[in-house]
């Protein structure tokens, strides 16, 4: 009798469990905002024009640790992977001064486009983004992929990258 109770369990949660997958696979991920970025170079990006690539736009500022910390491997992931469409946007928050920013981007030759967000319009329009670092990850399509709070799992991104931009 336990036997036969266990099996309808296990049979009611894979049932929840197949619901669950169907449901996420058929939910619509949101598109990224229609934003334009201004470089510190004058430059400038609309996030629409860059579909086709992996995007990750990625809050930060010169006084976050963790940002910081997290840098180098930014800055290699970018090199490994932005030939195969992978691009990297770095908005700086409204709180950091923008001569820290511009010395911080020339002082690590930071080879990826970084942004101030004067006026933290850039920041409302991602979910209105307060905690650093925050990180966007937006596919080919245009759609969001994820957004991680705190350090970046660069395992999980490469291997992302890898599935998404082939090897």
């Amino acid at each position: 009798m336990a036997t036969s109770r266990n099996r309808k369990i296990a049979l009611l949660v894979f049932a929840a469990l197949g619901i669950a997958i169907a449901s996420y696979a058929l939910v619509q991920r949101q598109v990224g905002p229609a934003v334009t970025f201004s470089t510190l170079d004058g430059r400038q990006i609309r996030l629409e024009e860059m579909r086709g690539r992996v995007v990750m736009v990625t809050f930060w500022a010169t006084s976050c640790s963790i940002c910081v910390g997290e840098m180098p491997d930014l800055i290699q992931a970018y090199r490994d992977y932005r030939h195969r469409g992978f691009e990297i946007i770095a908005v700086a928050m409204t709180y950091d001064p923008p001569e820290h920013v511009r010395h911080f981007a020339a002082g690590r030759s930071l080879p990826f486009p970084v942004v101030l967000d004067t006026t933290g319009e850039l920041a409302r329009s991602f979910n209105g983004t307060q905690v650093v670092p925050t990180t966007f990850l937006i596919d080919t399509s245009g759609k969001f992929v994820s957004q991680t709070l705190g350090a970046i799992d660069f395992a999980k991104l490469r291997q992302y990258l890898d599935a998404s931009l082939g090897t």
